[in-house]
């Protein structure tokens, strides 16, 4: 099963810190509680330079916990996501994850569940015409391992600046498996966009599958670029409505 949405991008291998990056071992403690409080991201999926979908990606806390949703289309290739995840308000600990992963005719359900150290769930698979098929999935997860899907709003609330770098374990829920990743603020740069011209800070994902390239607009604190790592994709901030 092939997918480049947000529960499956691609793949990457993992790139050094640079020399010079200050560590942050505390960033839990740093994410801003405002930018946590809820945000949404709409941006233009574009494939070999053309409009071909979008991500509409968002959150909000509920009490305790906060609730983040993903509405991603790839429309050449038929693949249509939808995410709904619950993770903690105070440590971004996975409470739930539930996908519904379209593929041509075919679509696939995750179901999964966290409690402290694993993560326990199924995956049913639905085709046309033939029976429903469906699997465990079950996964031993380190403490203090966050979800995937948690990627964009840490680098929403997360107030990086040059130089400084995070690392943590994520668990990819379509690939029921956990990999070391970092988080780097690299350069600030100016990048062209549908919607204009924005003076970002590019942070860069490395490790899980793919790396991606995130851009920080720094007036607005939005993300308005994600470059997929080893695919001719980009999500970008799209042109204003006429």
């Amino acid at each position: 099963m092939q997918n480049y949405c947000l529960a499956a991008f691609g793949a990457a291998a993992l790139l050094a810190t640079p020399a010079h990056a200050q560590s942050l071992t505390d960033w839990r403690d740093q994410l801003d509680p405002d930018a946590l409080a809820g945000g949404e991201i709409y941006l233009e999926l574009q494939y070999e330079g053309e409009a071909d979908g979008f991500m509409r990606y968002g959150w909000q806390t509920d009490g305790d916990e906060i609730a983040i949703y993903d509405r991603t289309m790839w429309a050449s290739h038929e693949i249509y996501e939808t995410l709904e995840t619950r993770i903690r308000l105070a440590d971004l600990a996975p409470v739930s994850s539930d996908i519904r992963f379209h593929q041509g005719g075919n679509y696939y359900v995750f179901d999964i569940d966290f409690q402290p150290g694993i993560a326990r769930g199924r995956m049913q698979a639905v085709r046309p015409g033939q029976p429903d098929a469906s699997q465990p999935l079950a996964s031993e997860l380190e403490s203090g391992t966050i979800l995937r899907a948690s990627i964009f709003l840490v680098a929403s609330a997360l107030p990086l600046e040059v130089g400084d770098s995070i690392a943590f374990n994520w668990y990819a829920e379509m690939g029921n498996a956990v990999a070391a990743v970092t988080l780097s603020a690299v350069e600030e740069v100016t990048i062209e966009t549908p919607a204009g011209s924005f003076a970002t800070l590019r942070l860069e994902q490395r490790g899980g599958t793919p790396a991606n390239d995130i851009f920080i607009d720094r007036q607005s604190g939005d993300i308005v670029r994600i470059d997929v790592g080893g695919q001719p994709m980009q999500f970008v901030a799209p042109a204003a409505a006429e």
